[in-house]
């Protein structure tokens, strides 16, 4: 027997299997109510060195864009309040003290509103960090936060994207399934990765950003991929 010649045939035949489960995928993720076979899925990816370690969002609902307008109104409100000295506690307090003293800080400066969720806090040394993540319909906004720092037990510094939101018209969103094969087809082919979590977020794309002051911007619907201990993927979760 040719053994060459039959491993050649056996790379082909392999081949042509991925490219073939892979049309299948693509065929499905255009057919609106279907659900695509993730076990079929799972082997094609972990063909590819990625593994999903978490559960894929099954319920999701169709999501507008967001007009997006940054403004800097409460600076000076946030200047008056740091100055005052009197937004500190204990530096060995628990994070659920320094949670509080963040709430209280920002409800005192008109700063907590239904946009604004709490993400964690982040303590290194001697400095403090309690996160929000900015907002809309408990949605999040991807890479869009609001961070309240403490130093030595008092706050010293807030850090954040106040934004004024305006929905448009829904958009279909598309399936956490085409978003795993988007994400495949982008990747370092030798890269290994393990997926952590997958959520629905809004979106601004960044790399769009032309350098000029920006005043307003879009936000579209997006799957956030966290793999890898931490690192972040977005995917565009819409169809025009």
């Amino acid at each position: 027997m040719d053994w060459s010649k039959a491993k050649n045939i056996l790379i082909v035949a392999l081949i042509a299997t991925n490219v073939f489960l892979l049309c299948t995928y693509l065929t499905k993720s255009s057919m609106d109510d279907e659900v695509m076979d993730q076990e079929v899925l799972f082997t094609v990816l972990k063909g590819k060195n990625i593994y999903v370690d978490t559960k894929i969002p099954s319920k999701y609902e169709n999501m507008p864009a967001l007009t997006i307008e940054y403004n800097n109104d409460k600076q000076a409100v946030i200047e008056k309040a740091l100055k005052q000295g009197i937004y500190n506690i204990p530096v060995n307090s628990g994070k659920r003290d320094y949670h509080d003293m963040a709430d209280k800080f920002l409800n005192d400066c008109q700063l907590n509103n239904e946009n604004l969720i709490f993400d964690k806090v982040v303590t290194k040394e001697k400095s403090t960090v309690v996160r929000y993540k900015n907002c809309y319909k408990n949605i999040a906004i991807g890479d869009s936060f609001l961070e309240v720092s403490f130093l030595d037990g008092k706050i010293n510094d807030v850090t954040r994207q106040r934004l004024t939101l305006e929905p448009k018209k829904k958009l279909k969103v598309t399936s956490p399934e085409e978003a795993l094969l988007m994400f495949m087809s982008e990747k370092d082919p030798n890269e290994v990765i393990h997926v952590e979590k997958m959520q629905l977020v809004f979106w601004v794309n960044s790399s769009e950003f032309n350098g000029e002051s920006l005043i307003s911007d879009t936000a579209f619907p997006a799957w956030e991929i966290t793999y890898n201990g931490g690192k972040t993927k977005y995917i565009d979760a819409y169809k025009a």
